[in-house]
């Protein structure tokens, strides 16, 4: 007799769970990363948060990022996090869908 096992096609969740960095009073002096993925208006709308920083916060300054993986939309990977997380006080993200 044949034997069939169905098996459920639902992958199971898995839940990764990070706590937000703490904020920072000022953003004075403060090393900013604006991070773009590339999608179209994206560096646009991260020009004008530099803008709008650089005004509101003197001495704070900018340094643009993009991913290391993927052809017209650039992913980050972790190394990528990490270099980012040791240049920066500070990171804005743009997404533009």
């Amino acid at each position: 007799m044949a034997r069939l096992d169905v098996l459920n096609p639902v992958a199971q969740t898995v839940e990764h769970k990070v706590d937000p960095a703490p904020r920072l009073t000022t953003l004075a002096g403060k090393r900013v990363g604006l991070w773009w993925n590339m999608k179209a208006g994206g560096d646009v709308a991260l020009d004008r948060v530099a803008e709008l920083i650089s005004q509101k916060f003197p001495g704070a300054s900018f340094k643009h990022y993009q991913g290391s993986v993927g052809a017209s939309l650039r992913h980050a990977t972790a190394k990528d996090a990490d270099r980012v997380a040791a240049e920066c006080d500070v990171v804005v993200g743009s997404t533009s869908d």
